[in-house]
């Protein structure tokens, strides 16, 4: 009887050990599987250069005693500079235009096409501020029309007022 107890044990032990081993196979096996980086990547594509797209000229005569500086919202919390015009002064830039989806692009030193989403034009320092909005056209079929204002006091406020103007 003690004999068959031990049997038993050894039994149930061999078993034991069985199913340690292929437990320890299965992970070994899956093992690599798990490490591997996610293959379901999303690929950013930067589109660059001006094939394409049209020349937006950007002109405004800066008609008040302060420098004004002109930017484009480009991202949702990111805007670029388009330049500055001295008090009194002219400031001439390019965006430019896809004609076939309506789409403006302002440019980077890599000729990356950063969309503009927002432009405008307000007080040196305080451009967010005491901004104008310039409105877009946006029309697919069709390239952006030029830019061409003049920027001066708003009346009684501390806004910048760009208005269309003779350049």
């Amino acid at each position: 009887m003690v004999e068959r107890i031990i049997l038993s044990e050894n039994d149930e032990n061999s078993e034991f050990w069985r199913m340690l081993k292929f437990f320890i196979a299965v992970i070994l096996i899956l093992l690599p599987s798990m490490a591997l980086p996610a293959q379901a990547e999303e690929v950013l594509v930067v589109e660059r250069g001006v094939e394409g797209l049209v020349a937006v000229p950007f002109r405004i005569a800066n008609d008040t005693d302060r420098p004004v500086a002109c930017a484009a919202a480009i991202a949702h919390w990111y805007s670029a500079q388009i330049g500055t015009a001295a008090p009194h002064g002219r400031l001439e830039a390019s965006l430019w235009s896809k004609p076939a989806s309506g789409e403006v692009f302002l440019l980077n030193a890599t000729q990356d096409r950063m969309p503009v989403q927002r432009l405008w034009c307000g007080y040196v320092g305080e451009d967010v501020s005491t901004r104008s909005e310039i409105a877009l056209a946006r029309r697919a079929g069709a390239p952006e029309p030029a830019i061409d204002l003049v920027c001066g006091r708003d009346g009684g406020t501390t806004a910048l007022a760009c208005r269309p103007g003779a350049q």
